[in-house]
């Protein structure tokens, strides 16, 4: 139970941080508003059209191979490390 009351105040702690920093930024940061603030930055030119079109199912395709061969390393490196505190005998 002690275990959980510390990572418990851990996380009261670590939110209570983050929104008196959130505060801080809101009272003390600029208020001044304008519409060439509120307009996307475009690399220095001017935005056209809507800003959205459709991703082609071959991303979607590339960002889950490297999902799975990211945890096939990790799980082969982690494989790799007791086979060799193992030695022959493993």
């Amino acid at each position: 139970m002690l275990e959980y009351v510390a990572i418990a105040l851990m996380v009261v702690l670590s939110t209570v941080v983050a929104l008196i920093a959130i505060g801080l930024g809101t009272i003390f940061g600029p208020k001044k508003h304008s519409e060439a603030k509120a307009m996307p930055y475009e690399s220095g030119m001017n935005p056209y059209g809507e800003g959205t079109r459709r991703m082609p199912i071959r991303f979607y395709l590339v960002a889950v191979l490297f999902i799975l061969f990211d945890n096939k390393q990790v799980l082969i490196l982690t494989w790799a490390i007791v086979f060799h505190q193992l030695g022959l005998i493993g």
